[in-house]
């Protein structure tokens, strides 16, 4: 994809609107206390296709730490997977409300903090646009008051168009903050007309479409029809509202409607009837016939006479105060203790700045630092095994590598598909670029298909947002698709389109997007025989056929069975804490002998399972799963049957010491015996013994 198609299909990391985690934290504490599928949600799943944004080690921990930020997409599909779990439109309205019952938190904001120090509901809305400023970049908020009572406005930004969960949350926080005053009883905050366009509230709810006739829109069933709701075209008044000095506070980026000479003309919720005036009116769409939208068990009703598709939201603010009276603070003494902790508070943040520069320049060493190691773990040098079948499996990898050609990578199970896919990659021209590796058998058809080639907002149910899929964010690098064999007819047709054209367009989209993806691919099925049974497409057989590679199983390559174990035991030891040497002669011939099914895998498995159980530093008999003991074939008893395999073994494991020390001491045999502390001469009889000669080595 060309620089000019990446900056139209996806906008650059510094035009991110960004968000606090203070939101997402509030989002998260709710599902974890009403949910019961909050659990599975995948965090990390929520920074993939964000581009320059990679994913934490802890992304709920990440996410619930209201000291960082995250760009805004990230919110809005926590929100998406919150309104799925609860089967609440509202749920962000009911957990913002729910985060500040009192007693509910164990320690309190610096924006709690000063809302208690405000100490009335009149000042935290009158600080509204200081809340809104440094919560987020993208929303704007204001406040000013009337006879007939307190308001606010709330204007998205531009390029964040407002969804419903975005207005339940100001709703929510508008609610919930005055709570943390204990003279505050009821709260509402009531919309009286909505920047929410009707287009793209419907485009919430998929099974309903939106068309005009003249001044009205009207909402209809996709499937059948029938009318739902029916809005018309209005116009609104304005009216000229006058500002106490308490009431400028903040700046044109954070007001919505800029103050002339302390006064300010907002939109009345009035319906313009003058036609003289009405050229100077404002333009809206009023809710004529109210309606239920609904979908997968959403809903959302709008109710009559509601304002929609207007510059901002205006909310009218209600509160009942307790029968008690408390004594209030002076206001000289309200502002010096906001200024301090305002001052505080930017004092800090210009800390975090310089802190973040620093970090930045540390990570980016690191960056360096990792890939390094990640090009050391996943090239050649970082896979075990030195048996001949390997050796000319590296060949094949390191002369593949040096080419773009895709390769079909075949093997049983366990045998290290994918680990021999990363070797290729972080060994060609492409390693500076990402390798995604996406598993097509652990995905359903329609997943699998926004999973590859990504979705366009309102595709399908619950695709509110648009989604880049693995191609683009491979693009430039490698792709592995693992269990190739099991995905479906349609997909393979999208998927053969790619490797012929180098293109595809997301589900839902009808704009061609250019990608340059190497395809590396691989299965443990019979693809042959899956062609002949028409279940794979020959011409996409053939596409990922190009150059083939099998990986021998474990029971081909016993030989390296020694080096694994070893690998394994070292590599265990470190993640479980504890101090294994080594196996004993006789574990090692049952391990030589098992026949593997699961291949290294398998074998990975049963060393970290003796190492939990082990009752001394060296793996015995007792150590092994009774599976593996009782396997047919293997002995029963350690007579002789066990000692032949066990000399058997310990041959192979000589052997192949002999062979490593050759080769680091390039085949100099009174090098070699010197390392291996033998003579020559004795050397040389094993050598004789195993056929082996110095130039092999």
């Amino acid at each position: 994809m060309s620089g000019q198609d990446r900056s139209a299909s996806q906008p650059a990391r510094e035009e991110f609107p960004w968000v606090s985690c203070f939101l997402t934290d509030v989002l998260i504490s709710h599902l974890e206390e009403t949910s019961a599928g909050a659990s599975n949600i995948d965090y990390g799943a929520l920074f993939r296709g964000i581009d320059g944004f990679e994913a934490p080690a802890d992304p709920r921990a990440f996410l619930t730490d209201v000291g960082n930020w995250v760009p805004q997409p990230i919110l809005r599909d926590l929100l998406a997977h919150a309104e799925r779990l609860t089967g609440r439109k509202d749920v962000a309205y009911q957990a913002a409300r729910a985060y500040f019952e009192p007693g509910k938190r164990a320690s309190l904001s610096l924006f709690e903090i000063l809302f208690r120090v405000l100490s009335d509901v009149r000042s935290i809305l009158i600080s509204s646009p200081l809340w809104a400023a440094v919560h987020t970049n993208y929303v704007k908020l204001q406040s000013f008051e009337t006879p007939a009572g307190l308001y606010m406005l709330a204007q998205f930004r531009g390029t964040t168009p407002p969804t419903l969960g975005g207005l339940h949350l100001i709703r929510g926080y508008a609610e919930g903050f005055p709570h943390l005053l204990p003279r505050i009883g009821q709260v509402q905050c009531l919309e009286e007309y909505s920047q929410i366009r009707l287009d793209e509230l419907v485009q919430e709810f998929p099974d309903f479409s939106l068309s005009s006739r003249g001044d009205r829109l009207l909402i209809q069933h996709r499937a059948s029809g029938r009318s739902i709701a029916e809005a018309v075209r209005v116009f609104l008044r304005t009216e000229l509202v006058g500002l106490s000095d308490e009431f400028l506070v903040g700046t044109p980026s954070t007001m919505v409607v800029l103050p002339t000479h302390n006064q300010i003309t907002v939109l009345s919720p009035d319906e313009e009837t003058d036609p003289v005036r009405r050229p100077h009116a404002v333009p809206a769409y009023r809710i004529v016939k109210p309606g239920t939208l609904s979908c997968a068990g959403l809903s959302h009703t709008l109710q009559q006479d509601q304002i929609f598709n207007v510059p901002y939201s205006r909310f009218h603010i209600r509160w009942a105060e307790s029968e008690k009276p408390i004594e209030e603070p002076p206001a000289d003494t309200v502002r010096r203790e906001l200024s301090r902790l305002l001052f505080e508070h930017l004092r800090q943040t210009y800390q975090r700045f310089v802190q973040h520069n620093v970090e930045k320049r540390s990570l980016t060493l690191e960056n360096i630092r990792l890939h390094k190691e990640i090009e050391r773990e996943y090239g050649l040098d970082g896979i075990v095994g030195q048996s001949p079948k390997m050796q000319e499996l590296y060949g094949v990898v390191r002369a593949l590598a040096a080419t773009d050609v895709g390769a079909l990578i075949l093997g049983e199970t366990g045998t290290g598909k994918e680990l021999i896919a990363r070797a290729i990659h972080y060994n060609s021209p492409r390693r500076a670029k990402r390798f995604v590796a996406v598993n097509c058998g652990a995905l359903a058809e329609t997943l699998l298909e926004s999973e590859l080639f990504g979705h366009e907002k309102g595709a399908f149910t619950g695709a509110i947002a648009r989604r880049l899929g693995v191609f683009e964010i491979a693009d430039g690098g490698t792709l592995f698709l693992d269990e190739i064999g099991e995905i479906s007819p349609s997909t393979q047709i999208r998927l053969l389109r790619v490797l012929q054209e180098g293109e595809f367009q997301r589900v839902g989209g009808t704009t061609p997007i250019k990608v340059d993806v190497r395809i590396l691919s691989a299965t443990n099925q019979d693809l042959d025989g899956l062609v002949q049974r028409g279940r794979f497409r020959q011409d996409l057989y053939y596409r990922l056929h190009v150059f083939p590679i099998r990986i021998p199983p474990l029971r081909e390559r016993v030989e390296d069975i020694p080096l694994l174990v070893a690998h394994f035991i070292e590599r265990c030891n470190a993640r479980i804490r504890r101090n294994v040497r080594g196996v004993s002669p006789e574990v090692m011939a049952l391990l030589m002998a098992h026949p593997w099914p699961g291949n290294v895998r398998e074998l990975e498995n049963m060393i970290q399972r003796m190492m939990v159980v082990a009752r001394t530093d060296i793996l015995d008999v007792y150590d092994l799963s009774p599976e593996l003991r009782d396997a047919p074939g293997m002995p029963r008893e350690t007579g002789r049957a066990l000692k032949d395999l066990a000399r058997g073994s310990a041959e192979i494991t000589e052997k192949s010491a002999i062979l490593d020390a050759l080769k680091e001491n390039q085949g100099n045999v009174t090098r070699t015996a010197k390392a291996l502390g033998i003579s020559r001469a004795t050397l040389q009889n094993k050598m004789k013994h195993y056929g082996l000669r110095s130039s092999r080595a």
